[in-house]
Order: C-alpha cells, then structure tokens, then sequence
C-alpha cells in the first residue's frame, strides 16, 4: 500500500510481527525490565551516538518525552517559552500547566517562527513582575506539523538558543520529525541537537515502531530521570518491541527515505504537467504538499469518489481541507514507479 496520510507507511499488525520476528532474529534482541536494559539500552546508545548526545532515554510517547524534558530544564523559572503553533501548546491540553505548574508563553502567533526580539520581549516582561518570575525554558518545534511541515529557520534557532544559554534558560527541540526536516533543510541531525540541551525524536513517524520516542540531552540531567518517567506511568514493563524495531530501521532509514524523496519529486512533476491537478508547495517546507483539482471546484461527493477509488488501488489518502490533500512523502513510495502512481491519480481524478 502506497500512505500519503501518514510520515511513515501504514503497516498492518501482520506486517508489524513479520517486522519484529526479524528483528528478533537478526540482532538477538534482549528484553528489558521497566524500559530498562536490553534492547532499550541498545536503541539509547545508538540514538545518542546519533544525535550527538551523552544520554538518550526511551519514552512511550512524544508528549512525555517534551514534558520531561522541560521539567528538567526550567530550573531557573517556571515561564516557558514556545510556538503557539506547536505541540506543546496546542495539542498537550494544557498539561505543562495543570500538571506541571508551568506558564507557557506562547510566541509566533499562527507562524512558523518566533523571533530572538520576541523571546527578549518575553524575557523583559518577567523580569518587571511584582513577584519574581524568570524564563525557565524555551522551545522549538521543527518541522511544525500545524504548519504543514515547514521548518524552522535553522539561523533563528542559533540566535535564540546562543541567547537562551547567556541568560540560563534551557533548551529544548521538539524534532519529532527531525530526521524527516534535516533530508530538506541539508542539517544534520546532530547539527540541530547540538544548539540545543535536549531533543526529542518519535520513532513511529518513520522508524516503523507502533510506538515509542527517545529524548536525549547531557547525561547529569538524564541519568535519572526514568524515576520521573515511572511517575508518569511511563516506566513501561517491558519496551523491547519498539525498540528492536526501531533498531532494525535505524541504519536504513536515510538511504530510504532519500530515494523516497527523488520517487516523490518525479511524481509532482507528473502530477504538475496538465490540467487536472495544482500542486502548491510549502515554503520552507519538508515532506508535505498541497494537491487540489486544477478547475477549482469544491465538491464534497467528488472529493469521497476519488479518495475510495485510490483506495481501491493500494493509495490512501488524507482527506481534503476546503478541498485541498496535503499529501505526505514517505518509505511507502519505495518500489513504486512515479509513472503508475500519478496514471492512477489522474485517472481517479477524471473517473471521479
């Protein structure tokens, strides 16, 4: 089957086992007790080496991962500085504050970005408070996926946390889809870790887990911190099936995931090249493009046709938004020709 809904294929749970089973066989996978040890040990060293980082700890979700880490780093304030358009702001429901106990400040209103000038405002404007409050933390999402995968601007990142670490205040990259955002930005992976004091990445979006994300930062601040991972209900009884997963996919990941991007680049350029689609790509963008119908019309009835009809040919789709697909590029599109795939589009578009 052929996603475009998705930044990974959609795996059935048949292709999940038959997955695991050789990642069991292969690498002699060892469980874990409490996401402690074996394989999950395994997969955090190999994570760490790979973002350039002293420790990296396994998390069940993306959502703690960015918690624990801000409650690590906030040491100095309890206001924390992030993108409004973000996941920590707006898909977490508030839980840094209701849990937590901190003030999220939220910056770059609707935007991609925010800015060093709106951080320093930030910063001044606690400073003037009758009780004292202080910037703990700041973070940065990248690529943003209320931005339809647009990456933050790599420069303003440098800007902002070179300032953040004269005035204490921690560091955090939300980068779950960082090794998707570094194949289109040309940065590395370890070069956007290393500005920052902790990064988390999601192994599901494109290392083939159901499941499971890493966070990585200095070692003193993460050594411990599987004592906070169980208070949260993390401390998962045994997470050696993500990561055995996850550790299978580790070293084929960015060959993949290259050739997935020049099959997707040939498929716009047949999908661009009459008058049934318009594609519209995201400034600053990753792997994510708009695709409508070239006469313009938004029909709920046409827009439900085309999508069964792709399905009925191995292609899912996401579903449209005032009549636009966002369609997303992923290792789904290995071993499929561009030709066939945009013939199947067109012709579903004109049956539909």
């Amino acid at each position: 089957m052929v996603s475009f809904r998705y930044d990974a294929p959609e795996y059935s749970p048949a292709e999940v086992v038959q997955a695991l089973s050789k990642a069991v066989a292969n690498r002699q996978l060892q469980p874990d007790s409490y996401s402690i040890g074996g394989a999950v040990l395994e997969l955090e060293s190999a994570m760490a080496a790979m973002l350039g980082k002293e420790r990296a700890v396994f998390m069940p979700t993306g959502t703690l991962a960015n918690h624990l880490a801000i409650r690590a780093l906030a040491v100095n304030g309890n206001r924390v500085l992030v993108q409004e358009r973000s996941h920590i702001y707006q898909d977490s429901g508030d839980a840094l504050t209701a849990i937590s106990g901190f003030n999220l400040i939220p910056l770059g209103h609707h935007r991609v970005h925010y800015t060093l000038e709106e951080a320093k405002s930030a910063h001044a404007d606690a400073g003037q408070t009758r009780v004292k409050t202080g910037i703990g933390a700041l973070s940065i999402e990248s690529p943003v996926r209320r931005c339809d995968g647009a990456a933050f601007d790599f420069r303003e990142m440098a800007r902002l946390t070179s300032w953040a670490r004269e005035n204490g205040i921690g560091t955090h990259l939300d980068g779950a889809r960082l090794f998707i955002g570094s194949h289109y930005t040309k940065i590395s992976v370890r070069d956007y870790a290393s500005i920052f004091d902790t990064v988390y990445v999601s192994l599901y979006k494109y290392f083939g887990t159901p499941s499971g994300a890493i966070l990585a930062g200095p070692a003193g601040l993460l050594d411990a911190i599987y004592h906070e991972r169980r208070m949260f209900g993390g401390g998962l009884n045994q997470a050696w099936p993500f990561a055995g997963l996850a550790l299978d996919a580790l070293h084929r990941f960015d060959e993949e995931f290259a050739e997935a991007i020049l099959l997707s680049e040939t498929l716009i350029e047949r999908l661009s090249d009459g008058n049934v689609f318009s594609i519209a790509r995201v400034p600053g963008g990753s792997n994510v493009f708009g695709l409508t119908f070239a006469d313009g019309k938004r029909d709920a009835g046409r827009d439900a046709r085309f999508v069964q009809l792709l399905r009925s040919k191995q292609i899912t789709m996401p579903e449209s938004i005032s009549g636009k697909y966002l369609l997303k590029v992923n290792t789904s599109l290995l071993g499929h020709k561009p030709a066939e795939l945009a013939s199947c589009l067109l012709s579903a578009a004109m049956e539909a």
